[in-house]
């Protein structure tokens, strides 16, 4: 063989190799496409969330999830089982809502986290947050109701005031005009929204308070005198029996050579006494063996509880705005 066809196969085996590595490369550029386009169409959940204020307080979440797929999927792991439940379904390219209430403003953004399994064996976690910044301050409000204020109304007139508020979430304050305004403190309303009630001025009943008995002074009518200088006395005891607790009192009769008891007590004579309890035993006896006692000498007091007038719930609508 000539030098020169030598030089003719030695040009044309490199042509060849120099073919063969660009055919290698283009191939290998072509299967790094396919790479790409198949991690973009990867099997995946896509997880978004809103938020929106909820009736009567705090805020309502709902989270949407979108299977990428045309096959069905499983859900195998939930970081929110009580909103997405393990065992959950989507089909082919299917978007499911999923809802939940949040009480308490979160300090770090809320997250969804879900891993599925779909129907062909391919596996895929994917998850969604929600900022902070998304639960407004505003829909943190929780409605209770407005307290019911006792009204005291004891006997006599002009006297009818309102009693001790309730503890709650609010603040009172009792007017020069006898009205009381109470405010809800921050973050709780009242039904309806409002967060200020006046209740009006407490009208009085005016019911005059009973006159005691005129007693006769024991000095008016001796005592009986007895063998051996024993006396005869005798005792007696009253009750005011009104609406409420405040004005339920007793008295016993100032009598010389008696001591009352009540309740194990000794009580003092000729004054009104405040019943502390509903029911009030008087018991009399003689001070000495030189006194007998002639009549009752028991006195068993029962006090109702009929409540007095109470305040409307709500003020009524005055018209000022």
């Amino acid at each position: 063989m000539s030098s020169s066809r030598k030089r003719q196969d030695r040009t044309a085996g490199g042509a060849a190799r120099s073919v063969s590595r660009v055919v290698t490369l283009v191939l290998a550029v072509g299967f790094a496409v396919v790479g790409v386009a198949g991690a973009a169409s990867a099997h995946h959940n896509t997880i978004t969330g809103t938020v929106t204020c909820k009736s009567g307080g705090g805020w309502s979440v709902a989270w949407s999830v979108e299977n990428s797929e045309q096959i069905t999927e499983t859900i195998t792991a939930s970081n929110r089982a009580a909103v997405v439940p393990v065992g959950t379904q989507l089909t082919a390219r299917q978007t499911r809502t999923f809802t939940e209430t949040v009480t308490a403003k979160p300090t770090s953004p809320l997250r969804l986290e879900l891993s599925a399994r779909w129907s062909n064996g391919t596996t895929a976690t994917n998850s969604g947050s929600i900022a902070v910044s998304s639960f407004a301050d505003g829909c943190n409000v929780t409605t209770v109701d407005a307290p019911s204020i006792p009204v005291v109304d004891e006997c006599g007139p002009g006297n009818a005031h309102y009693g001790q508020v309730p503890s709650g979430p609010w603040t009172s304050t009792t007017n020069p005009d006898g009205s009381v305004t109470v405010t809800t403190t921050p973050g709780h309303q009242f039904p309806d929204g409002q967060t200020t009630l006046t209740y009006p001025a407490p009208a009085d009943s005016n019911q005059p308070c009973p006159t005691p008995p005129v007693v006769t002074p024991p000095v008016t009518t001796p005592p009986e005198v007895l063998p051996a200088q024993v006396r005869v006395v005798s005792a007696n005891a009253r009750k005011i029996d009104k609406c409420g607790r405040a004005s339920d009192l007793f008295k016993v009769v100032r009598s010389r050579g008696v001591v009352y008891r009540a309740n194990g007590k000794v009580v003092r004579q000729g004054a009104w006494i405040k019943a502390e309890k509903r029911s009030v035993t008087v018991r009399a006896r003689a001070v000495d063996e030189t006194f007998r006692l002639r009549g009752k000498q028991v006195w068993r007091m029962t006090f109702t509880d009929k409540p007095c007038a109470r305040a409307p719930q709500v003020a009524p609508d005055t018209g000022a705005r």
